[in-house]
């Protein structure tokens, strides 16, 4: 499984759309995310429409390029499904993590865009995006087609293990 050795965060994409078939794969992915008791506490809202991604490249410094992205999802924490946030955090994590991987395998680049804990950030997407409780929403991944080569980092790094 290459995808796991090649996935780079990527920055810069082709003006083009994403296939929806390519859109459902990339969250069947997430769905096959390991959960805290089988909650499966996740909740994306998919923004394909290039206005309410322009407004979205506003949620945070680091957000710019969504402008030019073919898709962003928007992960959400359910806590109705699970009331232990700090579970949600994990299994949702898990579920990005596997939405990266699928996309990395369909020739989609990605990048994870920090929202939780920074409230601002978070209340920026409450309130764009209208999200009422029980939806949480921790994050943003943004997704298209790379426009430039990506380069890989080799981050393996063996003083970082420790064998007991």
């Amino acid at each position: 499984m290459n995808s796991i050795y090649e996935r780079t965060s990527v920055r810069a994409y082709q003006p083009c759309a994403l296939q929806k078939e390519e859109i459902k794969q990339i969250l069947k992915a997430a769905f096959c995310a390991p959960s805290a008791r089988n909650a499966q506490p996740w909740y994306f809202i998919v923004v394909e429409d290039k206005a309410k991604l322009e407004q979205l490249s506003h949620f945070s410094p680091y957000a710019s390029f969504l402008k030019d992205a073919g898709m962003g999802i928007v992960v959400c924490a359910d806590l109705s499904r699970n009331p232990s946030f700090d579970y949600c955090q994990q299994d949702c994590a898990a579920a990005t993590q596997n939405m990266l991987l699928e996309a990395k395998e369909l020739g989609i680049g990605t990048c994870w865009l920090g929202g939780h804990p920074n409230e601002d950030r978070v209340e920026f997407l409450k309130n764009t995006l209208q999200i009422k409780e029980p939806l949480f929403p921790l994050w943003m991944i943004s997704f298209g087609y790379p426009a430039q080569p990506e380069v890989i980092k080799d981050k393996w790094d063996p003083a970082k293990i420790r064998f007991e």
